[in-house]
């Protein structure tokens, strides 16, 4: 064999080893290439969303309560660092914090830590010039109130991954996140992109514009506040609400949380704020007249075998007007048999109680409330003075909007988005209204409800009181009580409806010394506020305001017998 045959052979025999991988290569390359394409893509494709920033929320006049703001975050991808000792003082020279607290950042599990996540544009550039190796920063919002903590438990909070988890944040999420666009790149080797395109647009955000006022929101939480220091209490409730639409305008609670807002989330059982309830039942139902009067017993009433009501100043008769002056439980008792059951269940229902308002705010209760075949005659006593019945805060506060309007029920709105006010039902008539509205206004002059007088300006409200029911031992408890005032302003045209719940408060605890003073105070604020002109040409007499003296609205003595809610009444001895 020649010299070239044995070259050929040689080279075939180098070459034979190869000729499996080059039909492999041939097999991979012609047959499976639309496989390995697929395969391929998948492996350096990547898809991404990529959000705006948050929308704002702004009060009635266009004052931002939330914002979203820029933020930078800082990390390091500690396998590019070769020194952490000396990385860790580069980072506190630029960051203002300790090389031991770097350090200690940087001494987590993970090939990856976070070195701050609330930097500001200043710190974020000085760290984007330092160029250190491994230290990466990224864009993202924070949300930001700038008021602090005014109306939190309306507004709630946002979670780290731009995501409402309560109140208004977490209710219009969706409006204040819009849709983000979804973007798709591809990878090289080090994992870096090197090709965008944005398959979808933004849906952009909307902003929200509330009908809460800044600044009588600002005043109901300072006045709240100032009672539940002033009277060790363990918390409390204001709501202000515009009767002629329905309007909230402030919604505060104390201890403010943006977790949970006790205004629509929480019950409570109103006491003698409850009272106007029968009072309107039997107006409307031309059930009982203003001159007609009721014997309150002196003070004591069996209203069933072994269960007496008493009141807390003995009184013979007394008009409707005078049972409300004097906030009297028997009286009201007695107003009540005449309504009847059915007639009270509907007329609660109708208020409003016992049904959610509808408002635009996370997990509102219905409240609670006997159905009507438990409403046996000691029940319908107790429930027409407000014991054995759950309110919230809101409710109550719609329902007196109601009376001071002329009747109407209006759903309670938080959003100011241009609609009309959603009517929900005439409740009583205009001329029932007026008659509530003018006895409310003597509970103020001359009544349990003196404390809440402002000079010049007509004010009608009622007081309450009640002992909390004790859940371990579910008796009513003898030092725990709720005390509260609700009522409009200024009675000639009613601008507000304010509400003033106090949780325990400590030493003095009934809604006239309690509650009545933060609605009058509130109440001059608002005034004040607004220049509202003197629609009282005089003042009340001397006399009616010795008369409260008299007229202290009490909550029950006694506490819950069986399954029934007594409030104040008493087992026969």
């Amino acid at each position: 064999m020649d010299i070239h045959g044995r070259l050929a052979v040689a080279a075939g025999l180098a070459l034979s080893p190869l000729l499996p991988l080059s039909a492999r290569l041939t097999h991979l390359q012609v047959m499976q290439h639309r496989d390995l394409e697929s395969r391929a893509a998948v492996e350096i494709s990547r898809t991404t969303e990529e959000f705006l920033p948050r929308a704002d929320i702004l009060d009635r006049r266009g004052r931002i309560l939330a914002q979203s703001l820029p933020a930078w975050s800082c990390f390091v991808e500690k396998a590019q660092v070769k020194d952490r000792r000396l990385l860790a003082a580069q980072l506190g020279r630029i960051l203002n914090v300790s090389t031991a607290e770097i350090g200690r950042r940087l001494a987590g599990p993970g090939r990856f830590s976070w070195i701050d996540q609330e930097l500001g544009e200043k710190e974020s550039t000085a760290l984007a010039e330092a160029r250190l190796p491994g230290v990466g920063i990224i864009l993202s919002h924070k949300r930001f109130y700038p008021n602090q903590e005014l109306a939190r438990n309306v507004l709630g909070k946002v979670g780290s991954e731009n995501r409402g988890l309560s109140g208004l944040e977490f209710t219009f999420d969706a409006r204040l996140r819009g849709k983000p666009r979804r973007l798709e790149y591809l990878r090289d080797g080090f994992g870096r992109a090197i090709y965008r395109n944005a398959s979808t647009a933004f849906e952009r955000p909307q902003a929200l514009r509330l009908t809460l006022d800044r600044d009588i929101q600002f005043h109901a939480e300072d006045a709240l506040r100032e009672a539940t220091l002033q009277f060790h209490a363990k918390g409390g409730i204001v709501v202000v609400q515009d009767p002629s639409n329905g309007e909230i305008l402030a919604m505060a609670a104390n201890p403010a949380t943006p977790l949970k807002n006790p205004v629509v989330q929480d019950t409570y059982e109103p006491g003698s704020t409850f009272k106007l309830v029968a009072a309107a039942a039997a107006l409307e139902e031309s059930l009982v007249s203003e001159s007609e009067t009721f014997f309150c017993e002196n003070g004591i009433w069996e209203v069933a075998p072994g269960v007496k009501i008493h009141d807390h100043e003995p009184a013979g008769s007394l008009t409707l007007q005078g049972i409300l002056e004097q906030s009297s439980n028997i009286g009201i008792a007695k107003v009540v048999e005449r309504v009847g059951a059915m007639r009270f269940y509907r007329a609660s229902r109708a208020f409003g109680f016992a049904i959610k308002t509808g408002i635009d705010l996370p997990g509102e209760t219905a409240g609670d409330m006997k159905p009507l075949a438990a409403l046996t005659r000691v029940v319908l006593a107790a429930s027409s003075y407000g014991y054995g019945i759950g309110v919230s805060a809101l409710q109550v506060a719609n329902a007196y909007s109601s009376m001071a309007n002329g009747g109407t029920l209006y759903e309670p709105s938080i959003l100011s988005d241009g609609r009309r006010p959603a009517r929900v039902r005439r409740v009583i008539g205009e001329p029932t209204a007026q008659v509530l509205a003018r006895m409310l206004e003597s509970i103020v002059a001359r009544g349990t409800g003196v404390s809440a007088r402002i000079p010049g300006y007509r004010v009608a409200g009622k007081t309450g009181t009640a002992r909390k029911l004790d859940a371990r031992t579910k008796q009513y408890s003898n030092s725990a009580y709720m005390a509260s005032f609700v009522g409009f302003l200024p009675v000639s045209r009613p601008r507000w409806t304010i509400l003033v719940v106090i949780d325990e408060p400590k030493g003095q605890y009934y809604g006239a010394q309690v509650a009545a003073p933060v609605f009058a105070k509130l109440g001059r604020r608002l005034l004040a506020m607004d220049a509202v002109p003197p629609d009282q040409t005089e003042d009340p007499s001397p006399q009616s305001i010795a008369a409260q003296a008299r007229t202290a609205d009490r909550p029950a003595r006694l506490p819950w017998r069986g399954n029934l809610p007594i409030g104040l009444v008493t087992k026969r001895p």
